[in-house]
């Protein structure tokens, strides 16, 4: 986004806040070649450079590996935030990184109608607000607890509960069908949470658990 010449970079690919000791390190050469003054950990667990200098963008890019747009229209969805799971957190019931990964790579039927954000807890303390976001999955000690259509912009909205006691499987296939569902039923720019006031948690549930 440009604003009296001054720019911000968010750099798509590391999602869930995941960066190597590599990966930091080109991204502190890189934040000093272009004077960058400065970087955000944003709160999707992204990494934002503020302030590029326009005629630096396309350079940047190339170097980063970061096409000129990322259109929403993709058949993936906008971003995945994870928590630590039980993989880092003594609280943790699931594994949300690993199935955070899982998430993330799935390959949809067409192109989402909205931008859809992804909440992954590893447990009930939901660090990654996964009750507010398109796609929230909620580490239990039985399982996993999705969450459909919630959403933390102007109009809130706490989303709906489809099924519980997931496994990390079955958590993914119905990830997938349910927005498989929401891409062909929904209006052309609808986020879920409009969506789901519009269609309803039942009509949902039986269009994706039957």
């Amino acid at each position: 986004m440009e604003d009296h010449r001054k720019t911000y970079l968010v750099l798509p690919q590391y999602d869930a806040g995941l960066l190597s000791p590599e990966q930091l390190e080109q991204l502190a050469a890189l934040a000093r070649k272009y004077r960058i003054p400065q970087t955000k950990i944003t709160g999707a667990q992204r990494v934002a450079f503020l302030g590029v200098d326009p005629e630096d963008m396309t350079a940047l890019r190339m170097e980063l590996n970061i096409p000129e747009t990322t259109p929403h229209g993709l058949h993936r969805v906008h971003y995945v935030q994870a928590c630590p799971g039980r993989t880092w957190c003594k609280y943790g019931h699931q594994d949300a990184l690993s199935l955070g990964e899982r998430i993330k790579n799935i390959e949809l039927e067409g192109p989402l109608p909205a931008k859809v954000k992804v909440g992954i807890s590893g447990c009930r303390f939901c660090c990654c607000e996964s009750w507010m976001r398109d796609v929230g999955l909620t580490g239990e000690s039985k399982g996993w607890r999705f969450t459909f259509g919630g959403n933390a912009a102007g109009r809130p909205r706490i989303g709906d509960v489809v099924a519980e006691g997931l496994s990390g499987d079955e958590a993914v296939t119905l990830v997938t069908k349910t927005l498989n569902y929401y891409l062909h039923a929904a209006r052309f720019k609808s986020r879920s949470a409009r969506f789901m006031e519009r269609y309803g948690i039942e009509a949902l549930k039986k269009a994706v658990l039957g």
